[in-house]
């Protein structure tokens, strides 16, 4: 009887310990698909879920003492659910950066008229040459910086504000996205001003010269001036950029981080 006992307590044990695991998965494996680096479509999926799986393994334990498993087979559908919500909003959190150097490579193309041209498809949709570049190097920099173990990071501590199975707060999460996309937009302002001040020059003088000399087929002779210049000018303002770019995401990280503790 009493191996009977023991077996049936290490059953026990060993079903809490596969619910939790089951846990950490859904949200690790929401998070890594928002990831910079393992997001990307050049990622393979299960480079994904071999990643998620490595951080599941490290995090249980950590998380093992104060999880209660649900009883029944809805209530664990509605923690694997939240658990794949809270991953998602995490990881759209972090992810929110490399939309803002993506906007800002597109203002930038379009700026200097290369907005119709469309290089390699680094991301799920086509993007100006402008663009891809940033987004490449940016996500080149970001892992090369350390920022998926950062993320891991985050993750942890996100347990003591989004414990397991619970879903977050809908009015505090809308109104947290909406800052987080106002956030995008600004910074890819901020990142494409010297295109933008660029642009605003091309065009004043396209305009002065058209009035000046209306024959002249001033565009002709103003779109390669422009572009010449804009590549120089993203030649010399690229480090700078992805400098800025990267403490940007650092004070993103450690802001959640703050929110968190």
């Amino acid at each position: 009887m009493e191996a009977f006992s023991s077996l049936a307590l290490l059953s026990g044990v060993a079903t809490e310990n596969i619910m939790l695991a089951a846990a950490i998965f859904t949200r690790m494996s929401a998070l890594a698909f928002f990831l910079p680096g393992l997001g990307e479509r050049a990622v393979p999926v299960r480079v994904r879920l071999t990643a998620a799986m490595a951080v599941t393994l490290v995090i249980s334990p950590v998380l093992m003492s104060g999880f209660t498993p649900p009883a029944t087979i809805a209530h664990t559908v509605a923690m694997l659910v939240a658990e794949a919500v809270s991953g998602a909003l995490i990881g759209f959190s972090i992810r929110i950066a490399v939309f803002a150097i993506q906007t800002a490579g597109a203002i930038a193309s379009q700026s200097l008229s290369l907005a119709q041209l469309f290089g390699s498809n680094f991301g799920y949709q086509p993007e100006s040459p402008i663009a891809n570049l940033l987004m490449f190097a940016a996500v080149v920099v970001a892992v090369s910086s350390g920022l998926h173990f950062q993320a891991v990071s985050v993750l942890v501590v996100f347990y003591d504000i989004i414990p397991v199975g619970v879903f977050p707060g809908g009015s505090q999460t809308g109104e947290w996205a909406a800052n987080r996309a106002a956030f995008a937009f600004s910074a890819a302002m901020s990142l494409a001003l010297p295109f933008i001040v660029l642009g605003f020059m091309y065009n004043l003088a396209i305009g002065a010269a058209n009035r000046a000399m209306p024959q002249l087929m001033v565009a002709f002779v103003g779109i390669p001036a422009v572009t010449l210049a804009g590549m120089m000018l993203l030649a010399m303002t690229a480090p700078m950029l992805l400098g800025i770019w990267l403490d940007m995401v650092g004070d993103l990280i450690g802001e959640l981080m703050g929110y968190a503790q």
